[in-house]
């Protein structure tokens, strides 16, 4: 479900109608859909040698390695992996896969509710947040793994 209009984001329901995940990156609560992840595995399981530009490494899957990436609160490239990063979820993209670390994932059954348009200051056209929605008391940004990574990469080459 895109939802940019005129350059801005409507207000929608938000049924997913599966489940989804959480990812919790510092004091960043990013919901996915779970069909866009293939696995979920351990920061120990990424190779550190010779990452790729803006990557910290490679994790391997599919007999390929794939590129491993660290992001802040602030979706910000980190190069270096915070102590708190123990998990590497690996995302489905249509060309293949990547890899973002999170300090922890909650699966969800299932997510409905109203996605709310984003606050005026966070309005960028580049970013991978859809929405927000209420999740635990608190809100949860919305994105998806394409816009997730075409956003990743984008930072990535700008670096």
């Amino acid at each position: 479900m895109n939802l940019p209009v005129n350059g801005g984001f409507q207000q929608a329901d938000l049924r997913l109608h599966s489940a989804a995940a959480v990812l919790k990156i510092d004091g960043l609560d990013l919901l996915i859909q779970q069909r866009d992840i293939r696995t979920l595995e351990s920061v120990s399981d990424v190779d550190r040698s010779a990452p790729g530009k803006g990557s910290v490494g490679w994790i391997s899957f599919a007999q390929q390695r794939w590129p491993v990436f660290c992001v802040s609160s602030r979706l910000d490239l980190q190069l270096e992996i915070p102590p708190a990063r123990g998990t590497c979820v690996l995302l489905a993209l249509e060309d293949g896969y990547a890899g973002v670390l999170c300090d922890d994932v909650t699966i969800l059954r299932q997510v409905s509710g109203r996605l709310h348009e984003l606050p005026v200051a966070m309005r960028r056209h580049d970013t991978p947040i859809r929405g927000v929605v209420s999740h635990n008391q608190g809100m949860a940004c919305v994105s998806d793994a394409g816009r997730l990574a075409d956003y990743i990469a984008q930072i990535a080459y700008e670096s």
